[in-house]
């Protein structure tokens, strides 16, 4: 099995460097072995080559990301424990040849810190932590346009200031191009935080080689809002589009000031295909 970092030390090795972070899921890995189309993406050749370009590079500044599934599964709920057993069983033998054994990744899932776990004692230190990775910095935030991440809540509250780049909901690569160059538009220490999907994932990494640092940064909004209620199962988050909860793709339309404010450039109407 590869090397995988755990959670805590992922959140530490990117609060003590300036590195970006491309992050892999089991939705990531099925598209790029079995050609699935994904709930949010169809299936792109071109997509589909990037990510096993990135699975593979040594990039210095990049750290790649796979899920904590592949660290350790004792912690997990009995359902995700079962889940997990059969995804590595399906995907990791024809996975492991774009692996490296001599190499550390990283953990894709410091982004999923409190629903998934037995024991949920250390997801207020997480949420903290992954919180400092922006505080007094300009942040660029590039999602989909129903995500609204720390909308309502105070997750970005301490960041110097906020602007907003929408994409579409679903099939974002398909628009990858005008983001990419949108955001190329802001200062290169600009802070990029990403939710977009396997979009991020290619983001991430093209904004790295272009001299900015890019988090992918995935699931965090809704993992915090469910921390902040306490919830005990996936559950809507009214407002936001909450991709894996019943119900939770039916999005009404946000009025929300702040948020209509930080909005540099909406993608989203380029091509929404769904």
């Amino acid at each position: 099995m590869p090397k995988v970092k755990s959670i805590d030390e992922t959140i530490d090795d990117l609060l003590d460097g300036n590195k970006s972070i491309c992050r892999f899921g089991d939705g990531e890995f099925l598209y790029m072995l079995d050609k699935f189309d994904m709930p949010y993406q169809r299936f792109d050749n071109n997509l589909f080559l990037r990510l096993i370009e990135i699975l593979k590079t040594n990039h210095p500044d990049i750290l790649i990301g796979i899920p904590h599934g592949y660290n350790k599964i004792s912690n997990m709920t009995f359902s995700l424990r079962a889940y997990w057993r059969g995804q590595i069983a399906w995907i990791y033998p024809r996975l492991k040849r774009f692996l490296q054994f001599d190499r550390p990744y990283y953990n894709s899932s410091f982004t999923r810190f409190y629903m998934d776990f037995l024991n949920k004692d250390k997801s207020s230190i997480y949420i903290e932590k992954i919180k400092q990775l922006w505080e007094g910095k300009d942040i660029l935030i590039i999602e989909g346009n129903e995500s609204r991440l720390g909308v309502g809540n105070d997750l970005f509250a301490k960041a110097k200031s906020v602007k907003r780049i929408l994409g579409p909901r679903h099939n974002a690569y398909d628009n990858y191009d005008i983001i990419l160059k949108t955001a190329k538009k802001f200062e290169k220490d600009t802070l990029i935080l990403l939710a977009l999907g396997s979009t991020a994932t290619v983001l991430a990494y093209d904004l790295t080689i272009s001299g900015y640092r890019a988090l992918d940064i995935g699931n965090v909004d809704i993992e915090y809002e469910w921390f902040l209620m306490k919830a005990t199962e996936k559950v809507v988050v009214k407002g936001k589009y909450t991709s894996e909860a019943i119900g939770g793709r039916d999005v009404k339309k946000c009025n929300d000031k702040k948020y209509l404010n930080e909005i540099f450039s909406d993608l989203s109407i380029v091509n929404d295909n769904q």
